[in-house]
């Protein structure tokens, strides 16, 4: 019997991943053309495999993943903000690289789950809150999709976020753990409990060229 799978896939490449800048939920940024291929590149994958419903972060980037890979798919998506990017709060608009020689790495300190004071002064939301939101998407899922595949297009810490519900990771590994653009993590779930099954799943020129 084929077990059912709920698949995190990140959007694709976006501006602000190339230009290393904080852009969170509410601050535009495109997929670049690369990411839109990337998109197309994963969406042939999931073409032969039956998906019941697409679920989609209201974010751009995340929407224009979603509307290229359901124009392979011939389907709808749906919008669900548990699958919202974190809420950076203040550190919107920062580049990568200044708020680590300001504040050392609050990027590592975020997945501790324990509270930071410069995180909470810049009212960025707690690792701890991302994993509830997406704890409850995946009950969900379980009772509206039991026996079906599910795809969630998302955003780098949600996933990372549904890999530690699953796993006992230490902040250092998570931070470490890197979900590539447009990659797919695939969960499968059986009587109410979900196993992971796979991390980064992409074209195999892509592990050779990225």
């Amino acid at each position: 019997m084929n077990l059912p799978l709920a698949i995190f896939m990140r959007h694709g490449q976006a501006d602000n991943n190339v230009n290393r800048i904080l852009v969170g939920r509410y601050i535009e940024s495109h997929l670049t053309e690369y990411g839109k291929q990337q998109v197309v590149d994963t969406a042939e994958h999931l073409r032969n495999l039956p998906i019941e419903k697409v679920y989609v972060s209201p974010v751009i980037r995340t929407v224009e993943t979603a509307k290229i890979v359901c124009k392979t798919l011939g389907m709808n998506y749906e919008v669900d903000e548990r699958l919202y990017e974190i809420d950076l709060g203040r550190l919107v608009g920062m580049h990568f690289e200044e708020i680590i020689e300001k504040y050392g790495n609050l990027f590592l300190k975020f997945y501790t789950e324990e509270e930071n004071s410069t995180l909470t002064t810049y009212g960025v939301e707690s690792f701890a809150s991302v994993k509830s939101r997406i704890k409850h998407l995946l009950d969900d899922i379980i009772k509206k999709h039991q026996d079906k595949n599910v795809l969630l297009i998302t955003h780098l810490d949600p996933i990372k976020a549904a890999i530690s519900i699953l796993l006992d990771l230490k902040a250092e590994a998570l931070y470490h753990w890197h979900m590539t653009n447009a990659s797919l993590t695939i969960l499968k779930h059986e009587s109410s409990l979900y196993s992971l099954s796979g991390v980064n799943v992409m074209g195999i020129h892509r592990y050779i060229n990225e």
